[in-house]
């Protein structure tokens, strides 16, 4: 079972799945110690750059975000082994909380998943891009779309009704950057591995080596 869940894609997502909704469940006693936390990061408690993406505002902020990773998974499942999305959604999570803690100091507290959530999907169009899949452009370009549109027309105000909380749009927006970053760096090595057998090939025929 397990074997057929990785293979599928589905066992980091239900993972992280499971991981926020116990945080939720236990929310009066982890939620202190885990949420985005400004002053609290100030003094020393660096987790919460991390952690804070773990937290949710209410039932409906948890139940939005669990949808929104439901569907990356039907998108992009192929790509889903555990360690390459447990390491995609950390180094995403750790880049929006250091980029909110330096650039965006009116944000105090933040709780929730979507940053990662935007960063995983333009993560995943690229790695389609890789894979010779033309539904990644349309992917990433969407993901690109709706963020500069938050940036410039702000949050839809229904979101903000039903998380009980103002949309992070910064948050949307760093994890982007670093969605970006991350698939950037799959195409470039890629490239290295594409290359690679060519560069072997043309050595191993140089004139003089015999025919």
């Amino acid at each position: 079972m397990f074997l057929l869940f990785n293979r599928s894609g589905l066992a980091g997502p239900l993972y992280l799945l499971g991981i926020i909704a116990s945080v939720w469940l236990c929310a009066p006693v982890l939620e202190p110690w885990l949420v985005y936390d400004r002053t609290a990061i100030a003094g020393g408690e660096i987790w919460r750059l991390l952690s804070g993406h773990l937290t949710h505002t209410n039932l409906h902020h948890l139940l939005l975000n669990s949808a929104g990773l439901a569907l990356l998974w039907i998108l992009h499942g192929m790509h889903y082994k555990i360690p390459r999305f447990f390491s995609a959604v950390a180094l995403i999570g750790l880049g929006i909380g250091i980029g909110l803690y330096l650039i965006s100091p009116d944000t105090d507290i933040y709780l929730g998943l979507s940053g990662v959530l935007h960063g995983l999907i333009i993560w995943g169009g690229m790695l389609d891009i890789r894979a010779g899949m033309r539904t990644g452009y349309l992917l990433v370009a969407g993901g690109w779309g709706k963020v500069v549109w938050e940036q410039w027309f702000g949050a839809s105000g229904a979101t903000a009704q039903m998380i009980d909380a103002a949309v992070a749009v910064d948050a949307h927006l760093l994890g982007a950057m670093f969605g970006t970053l991350l698939g950037i760096m799959s195409l470039i090595r890629a490239h290295r591995h594409a290359a690679a057998p060519f560069s072997l090939n043309t050595h191993s025929h140089e004139p003089g080596d015999g025919a």
